[in-house]
């Protein structure tokens, strides 16, 4: 039997939730929700977190700070990419709003960022995005030939300390994951979708514009993590900036099949 460690904060913050009941799914009765208890264990069963796979930004996190102070394209690159590259042929910045890539865009023949490319990513907000598309020339081992190749990083640009909430990413997810069992326990795997739960964690540390981006196609399961991510118990730290003033910060819950 796996070891549990069982935060007694948590247990506290969670009693006053017991007494709901589960999301009825008439939706002409009253929703109320029934929380669980909140476990971190040593060691998640993988088949129990499945439903679960992403919290956090939309994409890969980059600082503002970053971006402010002498940002290089080798910040977008691996190890093994700039092991393999000889030349940087082009880099073109793609403004991303709303889950779309926008009309805001500038490319550049340059194997750095232009003057104008780093005006406008320095423009772009905490919890937006962008992409980037860096064509490049690349060696093969063993090859004397040159290849194209091409990079398509994309990026969440996100305060200096991120919000988080305040039991810990692993409570977060055990909470997801024990309440959505019943829920998911009838539905096949198979007929599950990726979908994704936005949300803001405010500077005062309260949730907002709980918004359903994708769903995995049962309107119970929309229902239910809706309410659930406007419903997890002790609260969340908000994100600060490098000054230290709590600022707003969106994040994404991705859950049902992994997708993009």
């Amino acid at each position: 039997m796996k070891k549990s460690i069982i935060i007694t904060c948590i247990v506290i913050a969670a009693i006053s939730f017991f007494g709901f009941n589960y999301l009825s799914q008439n939706k002409s009765d009253e929703k109320a929700l029934n929380i669980a208890s909140i476990e971190v264990t040593t060691e998640a069963k993988k088949s129990d977190a499945d439903f679960i796979y992403g919290i956090g930004p939309r994409f890969g996190p980059i600082k503002k700070e970053i971006i402010h102070n002498d940002l290089s394209i080798t910040h977008f690159l691996d190890d093994m990419q700039q092991d393999r590259i000889t030349s940087i042929e082009s880099i073109e910045l793609i403004v991303i709003e709303n889950d779309v890539e926008s009309n805001k865009r500038i490319k550049a023949k340059s194997s750095e960022f232009n003057e104008a490319q780093i005006n406008l990513l320095k423009s772009i907000n905490y919890s937006d995005g962008f992409k980037l598309r860096i064509d490049y020339k690349e060696k093969h081992f063993g090859s004397t030939e040159l290849f194209d190749a091409y990079s398509t990083p994309h990026h969440t640009v996100v305060p200096e300390t991120q919000a988080e909430y305040i039991y810990g990413k692993s409570a977060l997810i055990n909470f997801f994951v024990e309440n959505t069992k019943a829920a998911t326990a009838q539905i096949p795997e198979d007929k599950l979708k990726p979908a994704k739960l936005y949300f803001t964690v405010t500077k005062e540390g309260s949730i907002e514009n709980v918004n359903l981006d994708r769903s995995p196609g049962f309107p119970e399961i929309d229902d239910l993590m809706t309410l659930l991510i406007s419903e997890t118990p002790g609260g969340w730290i908000p994100a600060s900036n490098a000054k230290g003033d709590n600022v707003d910060q969106e994040l994404v819950v991705s859950f049902g099949l992994m997708g993009c």
